[in-house]
């Protein structure tokens, strides 16, 4: 045999070996008898704010609330049990609220959330609901952007009072004898009043000063609208 031919042969046996590309290494040889194990899938963890949030959300009883208007009522529990807000929830409540029994009538979120806020900081008190959107009306009523409401068994100055505290919140006390609600919207900026008028009119307003408005409105937090049993999530 000539070199020359010994040479091609060599080539062939190493293409062959490799699978058929020349420039391949040849593959590593199976292991006999090797058992194939399957490994499961990774669960998914969990993180630690929503085992938390689990625990807050599904301790939170449900809240009565009615509308002293038209009579419509629900119980209500706002939050599903991973903490998120149900959004078919938040609609039963503006139906309740609604000026029209069963009118679709949205208000903002976030307004219903301080109204449970307040009810959870109260120990689940009902909520009783005077008004919220008033078509035609001027300012925040005007705009469905706002709440007059009472907790039973909570004096309307004491209501008032803490939510005096939240930022972004327009908080109004009425305390003629026959109104004592309190006026809830969510804005921008902190505002505060209290108005003795009697019912259906507006002459006895006095704002209240707020000399820790700037600073609190600026501390703002969507956490700080989850009922208070949330804070261990932050």
């Amino acid at each position: 045999m000539s070199r020359r031919t010994a040479i091609a042969i060599g080539v062939i046996a190493l293409v062959a070996a490799s699978g058929g590309d020349p420039a391949g290494a040849a593959p590593a040889s199976p292991v006999r008898n090797a058992r194939i194990v399957e490994t499961p899938a990774p669960r998914p963890l969990v993180p630690e704010a929503t085992r938390a949030a689990v625990s807050w959300a599904t301790s939170l009883p449900a809240v009565d609330v009615r509308m002293r208007n038209t009579g419509a009522q629900a119980k209500i529990r706002l939050y599903a049990d991973d903490g998120a807000l149900d959004p078919a929830a938040a609609r039963s409540f503006m139906k309740v609220a609604a000026s029209v029994k069963d009118a679709d009538e949205p208000l903002p979120h976030r307004l219903v959330q301080l109204v449970f806020r307040a009810s959870y900081h109260f120990g689940g008190k009902p909520v009783v609901i005077i008004s919220a959107t008033r078509k035609g009306s001027h300012g925040k009523h005007g705009s469905g952007e706002a709440i007059d409401f009472q907790l039973e068994g909570v004096r309307a100055g004491t209501l008032a009072a803490w939510l005096r505290t939240l930022p972004r919140a327009g908080v109004g006390i009425y305390t003629n004898p026959r109104t004592q609600y309190v006026h809830l919207d969510v804005r921008d900026h902190s505002y505060h009043w209290i108005d003795a008028s009697p019912p259906g009119v507006t002459w006895r307003e006095k704002l209240l000063r707020d000399p820790k408005q700037a600073k609190r409105d600026a501390s703002y937090d969507a956490n700080g609208d989850l009922p208070e049993a949330a804070a261990q999530i932050r």
